[in-house]
């Protein structure tokens, strides 16, 4: 891990809502995304829980190393 990998886990942890507008919203949905899949959630769990459809669920699930 860099020092600049660093300061990027400082800033998600310390200002939010700046590493957000950094990132953009969508990667932080697909990597809730990506969570919530690897506890095995189901595609209609994570379109609830996220409040987003069960297409984006499988999208957001196309960018995860997950094993299904």
């Amino acid at each position: 891990m860099t020092e600049l990998d660093k300061k990027l886990q400082e800033m998600a942890v310390n200002n939010w809502p700046q590493f957000v507008a950094l990132i953009g919203s969508d990667a932080v949905v697909t990597a809730k995304v990506c969570l919530l899949r690897q506890k095995k959630s189901s595609y209609g769990e994570i379109a609830i829980k996220l409040n987003i459809t069960e297409r984006q669920a499988r999208y957001g699930c196309d960018k995860c190393s997950v094993d299904e």
